[in-house]
């Protein structure tokens, strides 16, 4: 019996090195366009909440940003590959935790999609007014448009944000420069009157001011997707780039504000909360002045949304790779090879919340908060207790501690004023959970196979699935087919059930095997899917599963013993399992189960929960660990 092949060898050195084009300067660049825009709708959103105090919020919520925007830089570095508050939820807590935190800023990204379409649709009605007279249904269709495009597989390179985010930056500068040159007394008296009205404020308008100001700093979570594109080192790429988002926020954003607010008559912020920095520009400016404020604000609007919606698409395959959802969401177009269902998921959504909320700014401004500091709150928190688990507890560490509770303060408040926007944010992220538990659990992967015509044509997908394997020379391991065929050659009488390595599991087979001298032992691999299975161009097994059983296969040669790889495609694990046990006429199960307490095995315990409850009389269930 011939083993299996090595895996095959991730990128190289060089490849992995051409892969990382971002520098400081094109991270600064991705990560404005998201957090930047937040200038062109939260001076309004602030406003209708607070009054003409809104910029005092800003400037205070600059501390928690920064504060923040340290401990992402962190995560940068220690989750290079990714993921955002998905991958360090999941290793500070658990992978569910880390599902949640994926929902979380699911949400996030529905809502920038959808506040940036609507903000971007009232920024040109103020030089076209048809888009005023129809902004939700502008900025329905343009979401549309943007779902076409990224199915078609267009993307904006980092390149094209640095354009738009200068361009941006660059007229922020110029509405800030002629406003304190031509106007300085009023920019002065901007300044004084704000401070005057701080003097009284309550401790309620503090807190609701408070928590909404972290709009203000909202797309901070983007540059921890971004690490597996960064130059290295990581570390100092994104503590440079994270610097010049700091840098550039500071001079814009609070200066904006307060000038938008305490600047602007009280009749034209009433009715123009929505596009606040156009009016400020057109009022003490110049009409081009304003002009240019609408081209780049909607401009760099509209490719947050675009940026939203890859971000979102990206978290789901994220959460389908982990088997928080169905594979089926995952599944590409077959001429563009991108996402489709994963890409429509992202964009439907986003218009079902413009359309319900009729898009009203402050309703999106509730939710967006909800998921946005929910995400950080994890983030923050998780980082804290992989810095406590590597003992690290000197002044960094109680500064995060600060910043997490100054999080968690700000998201109780959301939760509690919101009404609502916390209603509608939680109903998304319960329905998520639902999915992901039940996805995770097999709950409507078992339903949908029950359907009869499923039934009858599932063994005739996993037939075809097999047959491809059996003619794919490459792959020096074997269909469930071509193992039972040969399974009275090679008898055995006992099946490990694989998912991960595990030495000690094969261990402990082989000294079972050798004690009722045998010689051969039978390693299985389940393939979960579900839908119907694959199609011509997706049915190789996934890399991982191949290293798992060439691994198996060289433990069990060391000792001297024969191991027959063999691989098979289920929607539920069990099922394969069984059928594989039956198939092979072994007389025992062996799996491993890891060391993990009751909320993990209540969302990943399904297999042997499932195993307990249908293994067939004369097979024995063995449990390693």
């Amino acid at each position: 019996m011939s083993s299996a092949p090595k895996s095959p060898a991730g990128p190289s050195p060089s490849s992995d090195t051409n892969l990382r084009h971002l520098t400081p300067l094109l991270v600064w660049a991705v990560v404005f366009c998201d957090i930047g825009t937040s200038v062109y709708y939260v001076p309004g959103i602030l406003y209708e909440r607070v009054g003409d105090v809104a910029p005092l919020f800003v400037w205070i919520g600059l501390v928690g940003f920064v504060l923040l925007g340290a401990k992402y830089v962190e995560i940068c570095w220690r989750q290079p590959e990714g993921g955002g508050v998905v991958s360090i939820a999941s290793k500070a807590f658990l992978p569910s935790i880390g599902a949640l935190g994926g929902l979380l800023i699911s949400v996030g990204y529905f809502l920038t999609s959808a506040i940036s379409s609507v903000s971007g649709m009232h920024y040109l009605g103020t030089v076209l007014p048809f888009f005023e007279h129809h902004v939700i249904s502008m900025a329905i269709a343009t979401l549309l448009l943007l779902a076409i495009v990224n199915i078609i597989g267009i993307r904006e390179s980092a390149w094209l944000s640095m354009v738009m985010a200068l361009a941006a930056l660059a007229v922020n500068f110029v509405v800030v420069g002629t406003i304190v040159v031509l106007h300085p007394q009023a920019s002065l008296q901007a300044v004084s009157s704000t401070l005057t009205l701080a003097e009284g404020l309550d401790r309620q308008t503090f807190l609701v001011g408070f928590s909404a100001a972290w709009l203000a700093f909202s797309g901070l979570e983007s540059i921890s997707q971004l690490s597996p594109a960064m130059k290295l080192p990581i570390q100092l790429t994104a503590k440079k780039g994270m610097r010049f988002v700091i840098g550039a926020m500071l001079l814009t954003s609070p200066i904006l504000t307060l000038l938008a607010v305490a600047l602007l008559p009280a009749t034209v912020k009433d009715a123009n909360s929505e596009r606040f920095i156009s009016e400020l520009a057109g009022s003490f400016g110049s009409g081009a002045l304003k002009l240019a404020v609408v081209v780049s604000g909607s401009s760099l609007l509209l490719l947050a949304s675009n940026t939203a919606i890859i971000g979102s698409y990206h978290v789901f395959l994220a959460l389908t790779e982990n088997g928080f959802m169905p594979s089926a969401l995952a599944r590409r177009n077959t001429f563009f090879g991108t996402p489709q269902i994963a890409i429509m998921v992202a964009t439907i959504i986003p218009i079902l919340v413009i359309w319900l909320s009729g898009g009203e700014m402050q309703i999106l401004a509730g939710m967006y908060a909800f998921g946005l500091l929910g995400a950080f709150l994890l983030s923050s928190a998780g980082l804290d207790v992989i810095r406590w688990r590597d003992g690290k507890r000197g002044l960094v560490f109680w500064l995060g501690i600060f910043t997490t509770i100054l999080v968690a303060v700000a998201w109780g408040v959301t939760l509690r004023v919101e009404g609502d926007a916390t209603i509608y944010g939680g109903i998304i992220v319960f329905c998520g959970l639902i999915l992901a538990v039940g996805t995770r659990r097999k709950w409507f992967s078992d339903w949908f196979y029950e359907i009869g015509f499923v039934r009858k044509l599932t063994p005739k997908r996993i037939s075809e699935t097999e047959a491809q394997l059996e003619h794919e020379e490459k792959l020096e391991i074997l269909s469930l087919t071509q193992a039972e065929s040969i399974a009275q050659l090679y008898p055995s009488s006992t099946l490990i059930a694989l998912r991960y390595g595990n030495p000690g599991l094969i261990s402990e087979a082989i000294a079972r095997e050798k004690g009722l001298g045998g010689k051969t032992l039978y390693a299985l691999y389940v393939e979960e899917r579900t839908g119907l299975f694959v199609r011509a161009a997706d049915w190789k097994p996934k890399p991982e599963g191949v290293e798992v059983l060439y691994n198996a296969s060289q433990a069990a040669e060391s000792e001297g013993m024969t191991l027959i790889p063999v691989w098979t495609i289920s929607h539920n694990a069990v099922e394969g399992i069984l059928r594989a046990a039956e198939a092979l006429g072994v007389t025992a199960i062996m799996i491993g189960v890891s060391q993990r307490n009751s909320i993990y095995h209540l969302l990943r315990g399904h297999v042997l929960a499932g195993l307990t409850k249908r293994l067939p009389p004369g097979i024995r269930l063995l449990i390693y660990g």
